[in-house]
């Protein structure tokens, strides 16, 4: 099933082997900082039927390095950036056609966890794995909001990333496209405390404490594309990262926009239908 990475890590934490240490997932952060910032998004897993084939696409995408952790469960890849851990990939289920597929999911950092679950199904959502502990990164969950799109929670051990300037290839954002987003502004309230504001051309911004951490943005009417959060890469220059990124085999989904912070964007598919997106900020003019 989908869900199968929390058993997996679980495993491949717990498990010993005779004569050797199994290879454990590593902490959040390498450099502990013991801080915690609820509703903050800290980790992004790509749930996928072809690890390597993603793996590959978005190592020479943003030239990132691969590491594989793996043992007769499955495996998981976690991929880096020169500042550290950027992303993971793992194992998702296979579509009843037996197409590639591809789903990214989102984790808020939360400070009670058991709490932040009841209040997923509380509040219309479900639980798909979890609580539970992976020694060294902590505590997780996984779970899917009323409208299905998939997200989890995570007490990171290390403590949360601070807020900072994202360099090439970072995490800049997160976007979930959903049919209603005033309707699920209340879900991620009480989940993840995120307050909600207006946002332009009908999206709501996530908020704790007067940062911007995530927002909401409206489907279109004539798409049936499910309710899926949405990755948003930095990039220094979109016109060179969008070339390389269709001759690897990606395809446009959004065409360029520049927003009003002067920041521009585009969502695109991976090459097994995975949806993310590059974002061109400002200051990235100052980086090439």
């Amino acid at each position: 099933m989908v869900y199968r990475i929390v058993l997996f890590l679980l495993v491949v934490a717990s498990a010993s082997t005779a004569g050797a240490a199994p290879e454990r997932i590593p902490p959040l952060l390498p450099e502990p900082t013991h801080e915690r910032i609820p509703g903050k998004i800290v980790w992004a897993d790509l749930f996928t039927t072809e690890s390597n084939t993603t793996a590959r696409f978005y190592s020479s995408l943003f030239d990132w390095s691969v590491r594989t952790i793996a043992d007769a469960q499955g495996k998981y890849v976690i991929l880096s950036s020169s500042a550290g851990p950027v992303v993971g990939i793992a194992r998702g289920p296979d579509r009843k056609d037996g197409r590639p597929a591809s789903r990214w999911m989102a984790y808020f950092s939360t400070d009670g966890i058991d709490d932040a679950a009841a209040a997923v199904t509380q509040n219309g959502g479900r639980i798909l794995a979890g609580p539970g502990a992976i020694p060294e990164r902590g505590m997780h969950a996984l779970a899917a909001d009323p409208a299905g799109a998939l997200f989890g929670l995570m007490t990171s051990t290390a403590g949360d990333p601070v807020d900072a300037e994202v360099g090439e290839g970072g995490l800049l954002w997160f976007n979930l496209f959903a049919r209603d987003p005033q309707a699920l502004a209340p879900f991620y309230a009480d989940v993840a405390g995120l307050e909600s504001h207006d946002g332009r051309r009908g999206a709501v911004m996530l908020t704790r404490e007067g940062v911007d951490r995530a927002s909401i943005s409206p489907l279109g009417e004539e798409t049936s594309a499910t309710a899926t959060w949405v990755p948003f890469f930095k990039v220094a220059s979109m016109d060179r990262k969008l070339k390389l990124a269709r001759r690897l085999g990606a395809k446009l989904v959004v065409e360029p926009d520049t927003l009003e912070n002067g920041t521009r964007v585009a969502v695109l598919a991976d090459t097994t239908g995975g949806i993310f997106a590059l974002a061109e900020t400002p200051h990235s003019e100052e980086s090439r």
